[in-house]
């Protein structure tokens, strides 16, 4: 007998594509490899580990028959627990994507009756309690069937780091859901005013949240005990919960702050919010709201917060003894914390106490050793306790920064080479230690710059493209790759397209500018040496007749400072822009992590030099023109 194969099953997996989201499973089709089956990504965030090329080889993939019925594809690691599992409960199209961790299901996508790709996103066991529904079928959630608290105030700071309104708007309480309680009219009418202007309040909020960055770290909720409101006493058509507060603590490269959630109303399994989040420790206009300070069950832990707020607050600066002592503080501040909170909830403060002491240790430099001592000491605590573990490959990076910022800032001469090359040493043993630790990224890209630096482009393209494939999809991978394809740019044709920084943003090709030899010139109005070299590259242009122009790349945080810089120090040529900094699109493209950076460009659209340099550029063009 002849088998025939789905053509669509064929496309998806030995193809290495899914078609719409949706793979067909025939159990007499050809196992896929577990290349295959690690190439379909999940369309939400999730914290999955990323298995190394020795890893994947080791694994191995099964066809599963479920109990009920269906079947699946099981991807399994050398010790056989499971890694994806995509199941189809009719035996053709997948409807199921299963995640895990350790061999424990964490995340999963499903595929409704009638829906073309996965439309519900189902966290579960050490991934969370999140389900979040998709309801106009785009891959972004629209409602939560169910979301703890916790996670709430989780998404609200993803939220309002990622400055997604939709992301945040997700987790109000609908009109739907006021229906559903049968809440009475004057409830229901305070809750939709409340609603009006979210989004105004959403972004006041993120201005006012001078500490918010891409950096920010959930570390805690706290709550009240939740209120329960019965149908007999508010006119609602059932009994409900509802918080009337939360404050949500959050920390950024050592520094703490605090937000308010206000009222969280329960419905069905799924917290909503009432209305946007507003900065500080302490809900304004709240009667129950105390004598200030942070909110906090226990006492005790709440005086140490509201300690730790006002500490933070009075900052000296970076560098020097009072800034020193400032940061010496603070860890005392929170290893008092640390004592006072229960076991699970420690992780975030420690982490707090290496920032705290490894500012320390830079702000004094080589006048003082205490920070930098204590530091040692709790990561060789650590190790003791808890070798290889994410959070003790946190402080041993953070020990490591100390080391290497005293050593620069006591280098003279030659020693200034000496100090890269153990910083080099020290970052290629981080990775050996810590493989898959959460600073593993940085430290690859990092290996990746100081071989750069140290005139080791083999080296450091090895790296980039390791780090690009052992952390695919993370932003210091993707600045990898573009670093690699950068150092492989010369003689290559430059891609660049993007809106203009003017008002209008029109789109601008380099393609335009062929004919032309072009000097691209990533700058920013932050970078002091920005001005001058526009003053040098009008100079160029000018003397090269019509044959030589530039094309800026702007990589300010927001394109007002970066046009307002332009205007007011004619900056020549075009410019372009994208918004990120220097995780912007264009920046990651050619992995640009230094400025200025200058590339020359040929009049056949071909890279000259992928390493221009101001002060020979002229020289350098007047050879390019009497060619």
């Amino acid at each position: 007998m002849t088998m025939v194969f789905s053509t669509r099953w064929v496309r998806s997996f030995l193809g290495g594509c899914f078609i719409a989201g949706v793979a067909v499973i025939p159990a007499y089709a050809a196992s896929p490899t577990p290349e295959k089956l690690l190439d379909y990504k999940p369309k939400q965030e999730v914290n999955l580990p990323t298995p190394s090329a020795t890893e994947i080889a080791s694994y191995k993939v099964d066809l599963e028959k479920g109990k009920l019925g269906g079947s699946g594809w099981v991807l399994k690691d050398a010790s056989g627990n499971y890694v994806r599992r995509y199941f189809s409960s009719n035996g053709r199209d997948v409807d199921s994507y299963s995640y895990f961790k350790d061999g424990v299901e964490v995340y999963r996508e499903i595929v409704t009756p009638g829906s073309r790709a996965p439309d519900q996103f189902r966290w579960m066991n050490a991934g969370g309690s999140k389900w979040g529904v998709d309801e106009n079928k785009d891959g972004t959630i629209d409602t939560w069937k169910q979301i703890s608290v916790e996670e709430v105030s989780q998404e609200v700071l993803r939220a309002m780091v990622t400055k997604d309104i939709r992301r945040f708007q997700a987790l109000l309480i609908t009109d739907a859901d006021i229906t559903l309680l049968g809440l009475p009219n004057e409830t229901a009418d305070a809750i939709r005013t409340r609603r009006k202007d979210v989004v105004t309040k959403f972004d006041k909020t993120i201005k006012d949240l001078s500490k918010l960055s891409d950096k920010s770290n959930w570390v805690h909720v706290e709550t009240l005990v939740p209120e329960s409101v019965t149908a007999d006493t508010s006119g609602s058509k059932v009994d409900y919960l509802r918080h009337t507060r939360a404050t949500v603590l959050f920390e950024t490269a050592g520094q703490s702050d605090w937000f308010q959630l206000g009222q969280l109303i329960q419905v069905g399994a799924a917290w909503k919010l009432v209305d946007a989040p507003t900065p500080g420790a302490t809900p304004a206009n709240d009667e129950r709201s105390g004598s200030g300070g942070p909110m906090a069950v226990d006492p005790a832990t709440q005086k140490l917060l509201t300690a730790l707020g006002d500490l933070d607050k009075a900052s000296p600066g970076t560098t020097g003894e009072a800034a020193a002592k400032h940061h010496l503080d603070r860890a005392d501040l929170l290893e008092k914390i640390i004592a006072a909170v229960k076991p699970n909830e420690r992780d975030p403060w420690i982490r707090q106490v290496a920032d705290s002491l490894s500012s320390a240790a830079q702000a004094a430099g080589s006048t003082t050793s205490s920070g930098l001592n204590r530091l040692t000491n709790l990561e060789k605590q650590l190790a003791g306790y808890m070798p290889g573990a994410n959070l003790t490959g946190y402080v041993a990076f953070r020990k490591m920064q100390a080391e290497y910022s005293i050593a620069l800032s006591k280098a003279k001469g030659d020693d200034f080479a000496k100090v890269q090359k153990d910083w080099l040493e020290n970052l290629t043993a981080f990775v050996k230690a810590y493989p898959k630790a959460d600073d593993t990224p940085d430290a690859m890209l990092q290996l990746g710059m100081v071989c750069e630096f140290l005139g080791k482009e083999v080296e450091a393209k090895n790296w980039y493209l390791q780090l690009g494939k052992s952390f695919e999809g993370r932003p210091q991978a993707l600045k990898g790759e573009g670093a690699a394809r950068r150092l492989g740019l010369e003689g290559q044709t430059m891609a660049l397209a993007a809106p203009t920084l003017s008002d209008s943003g029109t789109p601008y090709d380099i393609d335009q500018l062929r004919g032309k030899i072009v000097v691209v010139y990533y700058w920013a109005s932050w970078n002091g040496q920005a001005n001058s070299d526009f003053a040098r590259l009008k100079a160029i242009v000018e003397k090269g007749e019509g044959k030589v122009a530039v094309l800026g790349v702007n990589v300010d945080a927001t394109a007002k400072e970066g046009k307002e810089f332009a205007d007011k120090n004619s900056a020549p040529g075009v410019q372009l822009y994208t918004p990120g900094g220097l995780d912007s699109k264009l920046a990651t493209q050619y992995g640009v992590m230094v400025l200025p950076s200058v590339f020359v460009v040929g009049a056949d659209g071909k890279v000259a030099n992928k390493a221009g340099q101001i002060g020979t550029l002229e020289d350098e063009i007047k050879k390019m023109l009497k060619k």
